[in-house]
């Protein structure tokens, strides 16, 4: 169905709620089929596809044995993200107070650290959508007084991150925690953000919830300097031709550059007259983003998750014939967050083992990607090349072509091209990412799929 439609239905599947999808590019059959494209008419072709899904749906429901596609792990996981999302929307008036302080900050000429979880700092750090003036915390180059720094802990780690932000705050810096509430109660920290994730939780999904707080905050933060005349800086996706000089022009010198003064890390964090952002009251922004977030999971849910729970069961299956899938994958923070030492799958090193997948690949033996944009038709010629099939976890392009042709799945992530969810006025490109948060939705739905959870 489309927002085009006039009613809005409810479609019940696994005991989720799901609203239409709109009618905004490229989607996918459960066979990896790309039919819903710009130009073509909606009607027949739409409702045949519909019917295609529903009877899928019924096969894996009540005639697959041990079918994941109804299993406790893959919905209880879906509606746990759902509710996640929905515990930050209503807790965002906390957001203003912390955007604030943040904001005054960075205004006065403090310099803004990320630390703590390691997929957290990358998830951060140097991104497409995301604030040129962020840089990982590091011995090398320690935070001074009246600087920012955000530190993403989880129940583990909440002891050795409490102490870091008590010595940080001892040398004036405005530290401001994120992780979950513990099982003794809240944490102690001068300002924190609470993940919403249980202190049991696995690490993953406290990853899920602080990275979810990161991209609101952040976004709590652009407002407030918005509404003090002033406009930070933000990164161009290099997916989006002309990006790299779009970001050159306001200053950021891609590393090893180094920072030698507060003069230039503000040059770096504010734009001077063009563009310019106008103000923006407290709570648009970031409810815009999980807006944003909402619908590109409940796409993921609606159109990929037939194909999801095919991909998890084919893991399964080869792992259990003693031949594990291949996983690669680029991103920010996924590196960290997949497990490189799964018995459910061999994982493999996108800058180290690119250019030879082809030896990890057996004959039929099976090739899962996690990416950003497109096929990568380098991996897809090695994958040939094995006389492998494969699983292509990325947001489409239009113009592919249909890869299920050699018995691939692809499985969109339902994003837009330039990985980015929030126009703000005034400002000539959209900001905060979504792409990190579909990533891990769906690796963690595969591996619930697969069994392994």
């Amino acid at each position: 169905m489309s927002r085009r439609c006039e009613v809005d239905r409810k479609l019940i599947c696994g005991g989720i709620y799901r609203k239409p999808v709109p009618s905004n590019g490229h989607r996918t059959s459960a066979c990896g089929v790309g039919w819903d494209r710009p130009g073509r008419e909606f009607g027949k072709d739409r409702v045949a596809v519909s019917m295609s899904l529903l009877v899928f749906f019924l096969f894996f429901a009540f005639f697959t044995p041990g079918s994941a596609y109804g299993s406790s792990a893959v919905n209880s996981y879906i509606a746990s993200v759902f509710q996640l999302l929905e515990r930050h929307r209503v807790a965002l008036p906390r957001l203003t107070a912390p955007a604030n302080a943040t904001a005054n900050a960075l205004i006065r000429g403090g310099a803004f650290y990320l630390g703590g979880d390691q997929g957290w700092v990358a998830e951060g750090n140097g991104r497409a959508g995301g604030l040129m003036m962020v840089r990982p915390l590091s011995a090398s180059n320690p935070p001074a007084k009246g600087d920012v720094v955000w530190l993403a802990y989880s129940a583990e780690s909440y002891e050795q991150e409490a102490e870091r932000a008590k010595e940080l705050e001892g040398r004036g810096c405005l530290v401001i925690a994120f992780g979950p509430k513990l099982a003794s109660g809240a944490p102690h920290f001068s300002h924190w953000i609470d993940s919403f994730t249980p202190p049991t939780a696995t690490p993953d999904f406290t990853l899920m919830g602080n990275i979810i707080s990161l991209w609101t905050l952040t976004a709590e933060v652009t407002a407030s300097v918005s509404r003090q005349g002033k406009t930070l800086t933000f990164f161009q996706s290099d997916s989006v031709e002309g990006s790299r000089v779009r970001n050159s022009l306001y200053g950021f010198v891609p590393p090893p550059g180094v920072w030698k003064s507060k003069a230039e890390k503000r040059r770096l964090a504010f734009h001077t007259g063009v563009p310019q952002m106008a103000p923006v009251r407290p709570g648009v922004l970031s409810r815009e983003y999980l807006d944003d977030i909402q619908e590109m999971l409940e796409n993921v849910q609606e159109w990929e998750l037939p194909k999801i729970i095919m991909v998890g069961q084919e893991m399964s299956r080869q792992a259990a014939e003693g031949h594990p899938a291949a996983i690669m994958l680029i991103g920010h923070m996924m590196p960290f967050a997949v497990d490189h030492h799964s018995r459910l799958f061999h994982y493999l090193n996108l800058r180290t083992e690119r250019s030879n997948l082809q030896s990890h690949l057996q004959r039929g033996g099976y090739f899962v990607f996690i990416g950003y944009v497109g096929v990568y038709l380098d991996l897809w010629r090695e994958v040939r090349g094995a006389r492998a099939t494969a699983a292509w976890i990325v947001s489409t392009l239009p113009t592919e072509v249909h890869f299920s042709q050699w018995g691939d799945v692809v499985i969109d992530q339902h994003w837009r091209i330039g990985d980015c969810a929030v126009e703000v006025p005034g400002y000539d490109i959209r900001i905060l990412p979504p792409s990190g948060i579909a990533q891990l939705f769906i690796y963690e739905t595969l591996l619930r799929a697969a069994g392994s959870h």
